[in-house]
């Protein structure tokens, strides 16, 4: 980062709040809680004891004081116990997080305000779920003139909005929010470090370079970041998050693995690497859990004997919450097989419904059976396991009913060693697995001149167990005759097909459509490493 710029001008982005539901509009990478809807509650209404605004005005103060960011006012105001919440989460972090230069404060807004392009757009309807962001967006560019991988920041000052929804989230959940926000703010204030090679190395996302439908070898072209469909686990995500946001690009899972580091005890033992970059990097050697013997495997499976044997459920759901945060087969057997021999004792009925939902934070298919079977047996009641949000989404309602409909995310095609390839992100994928469906993705490619028209289709199945993320290769898995014509415009669609073994129902996605246009001899995947110029706007600059 140019060092002129440097300690005036901080900015951020709203990195991967929205994402694409086709024609519809957008959704939020978060899942939110099902009967939290913050649009249908209304504030209790009471007389402050007291005098209101004074008492507001100490608690800004006092919060400017301890951490240097003023609170501020847009079309809602901070409440006395929305400031004391989060006085309470900024005490968590450490003092490397206080008085960030640039950042002036927070704002307080009823909700998040976007529009879609154009002068006369409509407001997205589904922004108002979203609890908080981090302002301002960039853009990313490749400059031919400059050979450099750009950062273009908007002319917007540096700022965290927080919204109606948030103030109605647990404390711990609160907490987590405002602590993945500041990480972005973090990330931008120390030179982006999420566009630094060491982050993009340990993650490992690579540079795609988007073309223009009507650009030349010689033109500037957008680029994305992308995730690699090949690791299992990118940062861990809260219980309210989609299990795909960390893979939609640095920034989110650099704020997610922030957030995991103050919040998920496992962390270190799931994702050492992060863990341990993090802790040199940024938390300053601070530390929040003490440490354990072994490895994840072998200290999850002591903990599972240990609760069961206890039969301590207060104790036992906080360590399904951490295990719903990786993917670790052996450790999903553990408890899929601790589970099914602490239900065979038939403890009690308190016993069979806590068992039951714990089970809910599983993704082994086997974990569904035992709540079936315990269902058959009429040991437990549907409505009081669905209490449970985590339960209600793993619910055939939910699933059939909404998850299974949405559509795949992060759609891109490319050209990797002279294979046609497209990758996208399926926010499901792991719910259906769960609930024991076999997914398979269908794609099919479009010429649209002079008359659109049907040119190749094909198929493939998903991975087993799946991570979310995919790449196809199109001409392995065409059906029939395959073409992929050069300097045409083309649009390709893929959509999900979920089969079950024993239920006769398919459930289809809504095809989600890109267009572009294959150009000789240009070169989809950038280097690695790179290097990123993060480029100011003009009003930013400092005075000479």
């Amino acid at each position: 980062m140019n060092n002129k710029y440097f300690g005036w001008v901080l900015i951020l982005l709203v990195a991967g709040i929205l994402s694409p539901l086709g024609k519809d509009g957008v959704r939020a990478s978060h899942m939110g809680t099902p009967g939290e809807d913050p649009h249908r509650k209304d504030r209790p209404l009471y007389v402050y004891p007291g005098n209101y605004r004074e008492e507001v005005n100490r608690l800004k103060d006092r919060f400017q004081q301890a951490y240097g960011y003023a609170l501020m006012d847009l079309d809602e105001e901070w409440r006395p116990e929305e400031i004391e919440k989060l006085h309470a989460a900024f005490a968590r972090l450490p003092e490397n997080f206080y008085r960030i230069v640039g950042l002036k404060g927070f704002y307080r807004a009823g909700r998040l305000q976007v529009k879609n392009q154009g002068p006369a757009a409509p407001e997205i309807p589904d922004a108002g779920g979203i609890p908080a962001a981090t302002f301002p967006r960039f853009t990313s560019v490749y400059r031919q003139v400059h050979q450099s991988y750009q950062v273009m920041l908007a002319d917007e000052p540096l700022r965290i909005e927080f919204y109606n929804p948030v103030f109605y989230e647990s404390p711990e959940d609160f907490s987590n929010i405002v602590h993945h926000e500041m990480a972005h703010v973090y990330d931008l204030a120390h030179g982006f470090l999420t566009f630094q090679n060491e982050w993009l190395s340990l993650s490992g996302f690579r540079i795609l370079h988007l073309p223009a439908l009507d650009g030349k070898l010689d033109s500037d072209f957008l680029y994305t970041l992308v995730s690699d469909p090949g690791i299992l686990n990118y940062g861990p995500v809260s219980g309210r998050h989609l299990p795909t946001y960390s893979r939609e690009n640095p920034q989110e899972d650099f704020a997610n693995s922030v957030a995991a580091y103050i919040h998920y005890p496992y962390f270190q033992y799931t994702h050492p690497k992060r863990h341990r970059y993090l802790k040199e990097h940024i938390f300053q050697g601070k530390e929040y859990f003490k440490e354990m013997a072994g490895d994840y495997v072998s200290i999850m499976r002591d903990k599972i004997e240990q609760v069961l044997a206890d039969r301590n459920w207060e104790r036992m759901m906080p360590l399904v919450r951490e295990q719903s945060r990786v993917l670790n087969e052996r450790v999903e057997t553990q408890w899929v097989k601790a589970l099914r021999e602490a239900i065979g004792q038939k403890i009690s009925g308190e016993a069979d419904l806590q068992l039951a939902i714990a089970s809910c934070y599983l993704m082994h298919p086997k974990a569904q059976a035992l709540r079936m079977d315990l269902l058959a047996a009429r040991r437990i009641q549907l409505a009081r396991v669905f209490r449970d949000s985590r339960c209600w989404r793993m619910g055939a309602q939910s699933f059939e009913g909404d998850q299974a409909h949405w559509s795949m995310m992060h759609l891109h095609f490319y050209r990797e060693q002279n294979a046609a390839m497209v990758q996208f992100l399926d926010p499901a994928a792991l719910t259906a697995h769960a609930r024991g469906y076999e997914t398979r993705y269908r794609w099919r490619l479009s010429i649209t001149s002079p008359r659109s028209r049907l040119i190749s289709q094909g198929e493939s199945a998903g991975s087993q167990p799946p991570n979310g993320a995919f790449k196809i290769d199109l001409e392995t898995t065409a059906k029939g005759r395959y073409v992929m014509p050069e300097g045409r415009k083309l649009i390709l669609e893929v959509s999900a097909l979920r089969v079950h073994p024993q239920i006769p129902k398919t459930l289809e996605s809504p095809w989600i459509p890109i267009q572009f246009v294959v150009q000789p001899g240009f070169k989809y995947l950038g280097p690695s490493p790179a290097s990123f110029q993060i480029v100011f706007p003009p009003s930013w600059k400092t005075k000479e």
